[in-house]
């Protein structure tokens, strides 16, 4: 079944919720060995104290929330976001704040290896991956945590590489072949630029790590937003997917690149499209001189959305992803 924006959602009110936001920046060392993950936690909060400007860079606008409030009292649910290449634990922050409004709590980690100035095509596809199941391990024995959250409600939400990410937690699975005759094939793909740069040989990726099964038991729903890979993903993994899974695609790549996408079209789950979205409008709001600081790198095409269009891409995005996890019974109405 595909899904599409019906003006309805649009209708939905998305305002009005019970809690404010808190934010908390955490490090888990040696999650793995050498790796560690700066983990940004959003949470509800019944503080009401004054919200602070948090995550904002040079390029992109940051969020507000209230720095280490106490959590509110009773059992939420835990959703785990993965960003893209070289995105952080703040490239969602705008989705992260919403589902917290409503009564999740939600982390990100900036993943090594694929984070801000720290992007590198040789950094194994599957670490991402790894990286949110051994966040699970961690939060859900902490004793900070645990008790906060329900652990029969608990979900991830990727965008991009971290879309793939969160769609293998939920039993989607690629291999080298299906991987090297989409490169083959299609050589103008952005993931396969990417991993083509460096003379890295995706040829020699090691078969078993890379075909191997990453589902998380633990993970009842799952949230792609324009997920990388989409070509990759064999089909029978992803009617095999048993628990419930909305992706939501973009119309178009990037301008540049005309109607090119990322081949969204061909996941079998439950599908939104947003014709008037490009790939990039899931990261945040664009600061004003971005564009002058994105030229130095030829990359404007990130930002070349005017803030207001963003910005209501964003809400119809909250309205869909609320609306799903409404339906699957993870929050309330």
């Amino acid at each position: 079944m595909r899904l599409f924006i019906y003006l309805v959602l649009l209708l939905i009110p998305v305002s009005g919720w019970s809690y404010d936001v808190a934010s908390r920046l955490e490090t888990l060392e040696n999650v793995s060995p050498g790796r560690d993950l700066k983990v940004r936690i959003f949470y509800p909060t019944l503080s009401r104290g004054e919200p602070q400007l948090l995550g904002s860079s040079r390029v992109f606008t940051g969020y507000r929330a209230i720095p280490d409030a106490p959590i509110a009292s009773g059992r939420f649910p835990l959703i785990v976001l993965s960003h893209g290449s070289g995105g952080s634990n703040t490239s969602l922050a705008w989705l992260a704040t919403a589902l917290a409004e409503r009564g999740a709590i939600v982390m990100a980690a900036s993943h090594p290896g694929s984070t801000t100035g720290d992007s590198r095509p040789e950094t194994d596809l599957t670490l991402q991956t790894r990286d949110l199941s051994l966040m699970l391990d961690h939060y859900l024995t902490d004793t900070a945590w645990k008790n906060a959250i329900d652990a029969t409600k608990i979900g991830a939400a990727g965008h991009s590489k971290g879309g793939y990410s969160v769609l293998a937690l939920a039993g989607g699975l690629i291999n080298r072949q299906g991987l090297n005759h989409y490169c083959g094939a299609m050589p103008q793909m952005p993931d396969c630029r990417f991993y083509r740069q460096n003379g890295i040989q995706l040829e020699k990726t090691d078969d078993a790590r890379l075909a191997a099964s990453y589902r998380d038991p633990r993970v009842k729903f799952v949230i792609a937003l324009d997920p990388g890979m989409s070509y990759v993903l064999t089909p029978e993994s992803l009617k095999a997917i048993s628990i419930p899974v909305l992706t939501i695609a973009a119309g178009y790549y990037s301008r540049p690149t005309g109607k090119m996408t990322l081949g969204t079209e061909k996941i079998s789950t439950p599908r939104i499209v947003m014709q008037q979205a490009g790939h990039f409008d899931f990261l945040p709001v664009c600061q004003p001189t971005a564009e002058e600081i994105l030229a130095e790198e030829g990359e404007t095409f990130i930002c070349d959305t005017p803030a207001s269009e963003r910005e209501q891409i964003h809400r119809q995005t909250v309205t869909a992803v609320t609306v799903f996890l409404q339906q699957a019974g993870m929050i309330g109405r």
